[in-house]
């Protein structure tokens, strides 16, 4: 008698397994094409140790003029330069390309700063403008941060490093930022 049930049921059972894939899942096969996509068209891609450009990676404190000249080769121009004495770290300085600020501590690359625009967008494929907070929240369960910074959340990335990001009100990624800030909270 039970076996008749379970040969019954067993049928059933295989037909809920052999179902067409949920939504979810599509979208998240969309999302990560449409991230390697973004990956391979950058001029720079940023993690959550330093950047990359033509196939060469520069970690937090390589000197300063290496990874201007590599951003520089990238983009194509010289960066715009500035200063900023009251960094919480200490006195900073900062190269402008295009979407991307990076931050100098004592002449050593200490963090970056991206913006949305065009070139640049994190290992993970991760892109201000383009990304929304809910994605990053399914994909990589992004985190609000209670801090004096309005829309503040942080992520773990795949290589299980932590980006920093700000949100809009209407859930748009506005920016995203590694290593050393000069933001006061």
């Amino acid at each position: 008698m039970i076996r008749a049930a379970l040969l019954l049921a067993l049928p059933l059972a295989l037909a809920g397994c052999g179902s067409a894939p949920d939504q979810p899942a599509a979208e998240a096969g969309e999302q990560g094409d449409a991230a390697q996509q973004r990956i391979a068209q950058a001029r720079i891609v940023v993690n959550a140790d330093g950047l990359s450009a033509s196939g060469e990676t520069l970690g937090f404190s390589t000197p300063r003029a290496e990874v201007d000249a590599l951003a520089e080769q990238a983009f194509g121009a010289a960066p715009a330069k500035s200063r900023n004495e009251e960094c919480g770290a200490g006195p900073m300085d900062f190269s402008q390309f295009g979407p991307l600020q990076i931050a100098y501590l004592d002449g050593s690359f200490a963090g970056w700063f991206l913006r949305a625009g065009e070139g640049v967008v994190t290992a993970d494929g991760i892109a201000p403008g383009v990304t929304t907070l809910d994605a990053l929240q399914d994909e990589r369960q992004a985190q609000q941060l209670d801090t004096t910074l309005e829309g503040e959340f942080q992520y773990t990335t795949g290589d299980y490093g932590t980006i920093t990001g700000f949100a809009a009100p209407d859930g748009s990624i506005d920016a995203l930022q590694a290593g050393i800030s000069c933001f006061f909270r």
